[in-house]
């Protein structure tokens, strides 16, 4: 299953149009779910041949702005559970195991990401599945991960975190360059790039795909970076450092590589210290996540020999004891 969500920007530019036959023939994904397609469902109806789907949810645009829409292919058995301005929710039933995938739009406007995540909660506590949501959310986890422009405010980003926290969501990392957003601009002082845009599941959908791999695309005349998930990846994931992918005491939240130690530490001891406390000192669920995570961390799925060639499988025990 291969999954791929990407902000167009607009699905009228003929440049996208004709690059997205060249997604559809690189990446063959399962499911794709584009955002701010600026188009209503008639155009999105046009526009469906050149995607060669033949499965279509969309939501219209308002006006020359938004609409996002939802493909999936014959063989995929998807069921379309609700949708607005910010989000396409449905379930997947794949061999005998349903669950669930939403594409995210986060509002660009300050005064009006609040409804983007009121609606990550509400979806959160409308009914448990294994959850995969992906998208642009036109927001920071942390302010290390933008480039130029004016340092974004901490109380907005501290909103997303808290939200996607509060979901049990936790972001899966991803492969390739950090920053999903660039801006066009040609002198260097005014140049910005950011990453707003990323997948994040819950710990049960962690547990069906434990080994997806995460890869932030080639742009093709957007200013986003498509996001394209391998949920049945089989081969040993490799991140840039080790903490690409280390969830940290929650379960719920991969240490930013580049952020300070120091606003990591007082995050963490603001939101896990309580919940261990009132939850991890008992037999439940999060206690076993916390040991799961751990126990996920610690296991070893591949070395590289002196050459630099990858070790994995039943070729490692037979590499370790020989070293």
């Amino acid at each position: 299953m291969r999954i791929i969500a990407w902000n167009c920007r607009g699905l009228g530019n003929a440049s996208v149009v004709h690059r997205l036959p060249d997604v559809q023939k690189r990446e063959s994904p399962n499911i794709l779910f584009v955002s701010e397609t600026k188009m209503d469902k008639r155009g999105m109806e046009r526009f469906q041949w050149f995607v060669g789907m033949p499965n279509m949810m969309v939501k219209d645009c308002r006006g020359n702005s938004g609409g996002l829409a939802l493909f999936w292919r014959r063989a995929v058995d998807v069921v379309i559970r609700s949708l607005s301005k910010y989000h396409i929710d449905a379930t997947v039933q794949e061999e005998r195991v349903e669950w669930r995938i939403t594409g995210a739009y986060g509002d660009k406007k300050t005064e009006e990401k609040a409804k983007t995540w009121r609606l990550l909660k509400l979806l959160y506590n409308q009914y448990t599945k294994p959850w995969l949501c992906l998208g642009d959310y036109n927001e920071l986890l942390f302010g290390c991960k933008k480039v130029g422009g004016q340092p974004r405010s901490a109380a907005c980003m501290e909103r997303l975190r808290n939200t996607l926290a509060d979901c049990n969501l936790g972001d899966l990392g991803f492969v390739g360059v950090i920053f999903t957003w660039r801006n066009h601009h040609h002198k260097a002082e005014g140049y910005i790039k950011e990453r707003l845009d990323r997948a994040v599941a819950n710990m049960e959908w962690r547990n069906l795909f434990p080994l997806v791999r995460v890869v932030n695309g080639y742009p093709r005349h957007s200013d986003h970076r498509p996001l394209i998930v391998e949920c049945g990846h089989r081969e040993p994931m490799q991140f840039s450092t080790v903490k690409d992918f280390s969830l940290k005491f929650e379960a719920k939240w991969p240490e930013e590589e580049d952020c300070p130690g120091e606003q990591l530490h007082i995050y963490w001891k603001q939101r896990a210290h309580p919940l261990w406390l009132t939850k991890g000192d008992r037999n439940t669920k999060y206690f076993h996540t916390c040991a799961s995570e751990r126990k996920r961390r610690n296991y070893i799925r591949f070395l590289k020999d002196d050459d630099g060639a990858v070790v994995a499988g039943n070729a490692l025990k037979p590499f370790i004891t020989n070293h």
